[in-house]
């Protein structure tokens, strides 16, 4: 599975991340390595056309009908990391991730691609599956 970190959270996230799951043939990708400051939309084709499959960010794509209908459209998956987040330190940030990847990788393989899920900021919790409002 290929992953990609939204340029709203720092590049060395995305490689610490990468090196940790690519031995389990997972890669994880940072967004400004190939589309800094591309718009949404945009975004999410060029990573369908790299073979990216999960969208990481702080941002609510759900909120926004034209980003949900471009997810479902082309079959991203997407993990929205929950208020509170955008407050922990980078290396608290890059432990919850550690932390939350097996979950992420389930979720990939049990649910339809185009999903919306939020990750909370507490730990242990459980992904929550985004539906239409």
């Amino acid at each position: 599975m290929k992953a990609q970190i939204d340029e709203n959270l720092p590049p060395a996230l995305a490689r610490a991340l990468n090196e940790l799951v690519s031995v389990e043939g997972h890669q994880v990708v940072h967004v400004t390595a190939y589309a800094k400051g591309t718009p949404d939309v945009e975004l999410f084709e060029r990573a369908i056309a790299d073979g990216v499959q999960v969208h990481i960010t702080h941002d609510h794509h759900h909120r926004r009908p034209v980003e949900r209908e471009a997810i479902a459209r082309l079959g991203l998956t997407v993990f929205v990391l929950a208020k509170g987040w955008n407050q922990l330190s980078h290396y608290e940030k890059a432990a919850r991730l550690i932390e939350y990847w097996p979950s992420i990788v389930t979720a990939i393989e049990l649910v339809k691609s185009g999903a919306i899920f939020r990750v909370p900021v507490k730990r242990n919790g459980k992904l929550e599956q985004i539906t239409k409002r």
